[in-house]
């Protein structure tokens, strides 16, 4: 066989689909960016590559961060919930199905984040399934997008494989949820990968552990960082819902997390008995769009979990009995592209509270609190602009795949925040389909209204 550094071949691709909105990832952003869309009356598609929706909200990330502002950082500040709209209704969704237990105040921790919000990961699965259904949403799991169509500047669909072959599908506008800004690059839009080299975690869970037991030993060792008690499914009063502790003060686990590169760990448990999640384990420097580092980390990972299971096994009270029973489909990645919108949020005006025309939803959480928060307990607004790729028409986007700026973007791609720019890009995309408007000439103030009457909270 001559060897060879390409392999030309003719392609002839069958278009499979057509659709009004196709929304490329069903993750966190794209979910929501669906259902949205769909609700807003447009003949909407969700593509995604895992045989579940949610992404990283049900796939490694922690409670959702955050549905308020950080009140219990400033004292004598109120308490406002600020991202409201098809967020809250899908967590309103969840509780009346038993699978969410609200929106609870942190007992310790509280300059963090002063309200968490977890859900039951396996009854959110079945749950949003069952709204994509009732807004009829047209769902493709298991696919991976592969290329673009493009006239002129303007995306008209994209590429995708899966287990039926390579097809193509036509869209009158397309949202970019898939966290790594896939369709925006193979667009051709601009983007900023400084950080594209940075840390990719890998949270696991563990059954059998006594939760009260662990709390009360972390606490009498001065461990604990957060806490958050609150109803669960045992006798006697609250059990611990959130925990955080710091095991790189104890000796018999420094050396090794050291080592590692772990931290804390921070955690949930949703059930009783049962720590449902635990972060700690995390490689950094790797680029999670280059296939052989995601590989390798993947590997080292896991090597990474058991062992440190093992340590809280043999040493923590409450672990005695416990097992793994949960590792995630894929890496947390945190930053990879960050396409360049026409508003790239500086760290300047979420830390000021910066305040925009064209804002679609209003946030305050950051995820270094309380070394960065914003200014006050306040809250910034999220530009419409921001959604909007540079050079690229027919193109939305939404999620961790936007902000340039590493301490800005440690606010913007949290999970709420996602959530809420889903709700936006999908609301804008199904707009333009029914008006035949490019997003770029779309008139954010009618935007804006159409998303006040699903109930976003823009600050009125």
């Amino acid at each position: 066989m001559n060897a060879s550094s390409t392999y030309r071949e003719e392609l002839h691709t069958p278009i499979a689909h057509q659709a009004q909105v196709v929304v490329c990832g069903g993750g966190t952003a794209g979910f929501v960016a669906a259902l949205a869309a769909a609700r807003a009356g447009a003949r909407t598609l969700l593509l995604e590559r895992n045989s579940f929706v949610g992404g990283t909200m049900i796939n490694g990330a922690g409670p959702l961060h955050s549905f308020f502002n950080l009140f219990k950082a400033v004292p004598g500040t109120s308490k406002r919930q600020l991202v409201r709209g098809l967020p809250q209704e899908i967590i309103d969704r969840l509780a009346a199905s038993g699978f969410c237990r609200g929106h609870l105040e942190m007992d310790k921790g509280g300059d963090y984040d002063s309200v968490i919000t977890i859900i039951d990961w396996e009854g959110f699965k079945d749950t949003a399934f069952t709204m994509l259904e009732e807004a009829g949403v047209d769902l493709l799991l298991n696919v991976q997008v592969a290329g673009v169509m493009k006239e002129g500047d303007r995306v008209t669909g994209v590429i995708i494989e899966g287990k039926s072959g390579r097809q193509a599908i036509q869209a009158q506008v397309v949202v970019d949820a898939t966290g790594d800004g896939d369709v925006a690059a193979l667009a051709g839009a601009d983007y900023v990968k400084k950080h594209g080299t940075s840390s990719v975690g890998f949270p696991f869970g563990m059954a059998r552990v006594d939760m009260r037991r662990l709390a009360s030993y972390l606490q009498e060792q001065g461990l604990v960082t957060q806490l958050v008690r609150g109803p669960k499914d045992l006798p006697g009063g609250d059990d611990v819902i959130r925990l955080g502790f710091d095991l790189t003060r104890d000796p018999r686990f420094s050396a090794f997390m050291a080592q590692s590169g772990m931290w804390g760990p921070l955690g949930f448990s949703y059930h009783s008995d049962h720590f449902t999640f635990i972060n700690t384990a995390n490689k950094r420097q790797v680029d999670a769009t280059d296939t052989r580092a995601l590989s390798q980390a993947l590997v080292e990972l896991r090597h990474q979990v058991m062992a440190l299971s093992r340590l809280l096994i043999q040493h923590i009270p409450g672990f005695e009995q416990a097992y793994v029973c949960w590792t995630p489909n894929n890496l947390g990645v945190r930053y990879t592209r960050a396409i360049t919108c026409e508003k790239d949020l500086s760290l300047e005006e979420i830390v000021g509270g910066a305040r925009f025309p064209d804002e679609v939803f209003l946030y305050g959480f950051h995820d270094c609190a309380p070394r960065i928060q914003i200014r006050d307990a306040g809250c910034y607004g999220f530009p419409y602009r921001a959604l909007l790729p540079k050079k690229v028409e027919g193109l939305l986007v939404a999620g961790r795949l936007l902000t340039s700026d590493w301490d800005a973007h440690m606010s913007t791609r949290n999970t709420v925040s996602c959530m809420a720019q889903g709700e936006a890009a999908g609301t804008a995309a199904a707009l333009c389909a029914a008006s035949g408007t490019s997003p770029r000439a779309l008139d954010p103030q009618v935007l804006r209204a159409r998303l006040r009457a699903q109930g976003v909270y823009l600050g009125e």
